[in-house]
């Protein structure tokens, strides 16, 4: 069953966003999804999300401090999962912001593991490889397949 959580109004750029099961997805104006939490991993102590085609740097912006963080706050996990491997474009200007501001958020709420799945956009995995130099308080590691970022989450 669909549940709608913010509706286009609700966004500075206009996107909505809806829960369907275990799934949080934000769908930008031209009824495209670039955004998605999937819930099923919660147990496993595993937040898990992913980037999906293009998105712009205010998007980015207004999932994380939104909903986002919202429902990381709600469950506290020690691990995160970055799906990236449909993402497309840069994200690089907001790798400092990443960094600097909103990641040490996430740590204080409990982050110590984080699993990046690489991009196929050659782009996107240069934003990723900047993200990496620059990301401190938490053991951060890339993977360049779904599979192997799981087993590690596993592990730790």
């Amino acid at each position: 069953m669909e549940t709608i959580l913010k509706d286009t109004a609700a966004t500075p750029s206009g996107f909505r966003v809806i829960q369907n099961n275990h799934l949080v997805q934000s769908i930008n104006k031209g009824n495209r999804l670039f955004h998605q939490l999937d819930l099923s991993y919660i147990g496993e102590d595993i937040f898990y999300h992913g980037w999906i085609g293009y998105r712009s740097d205010e998007q980015i912006i207004e999932v994380l401090t939104g909903h986002f963080l919202e429902l990381f706050a709600k469950h506290r996990c020690k691990k995160m999962l970055i799906d990236n491997r449909q993402m497309t474009g840069s994200f690089a200007a907001l790798n400092s912001w990443l960094s600097e501001t909103y990641m040490p958020q996430l740590i204080s709420l409990g982050l110590e593991y984080n699993a990046v799945v690489y991009p196929d956009n050659v782009f996107s995995q240069l934003a990723v490889e900047d993200w990496d130099q620059k990301v401190v308080g938490f053991e951060n590691r890339s993977f360049p397949s779904l599979d192997q970022a799981l087993i590690w989450l596993r592990k730790v």
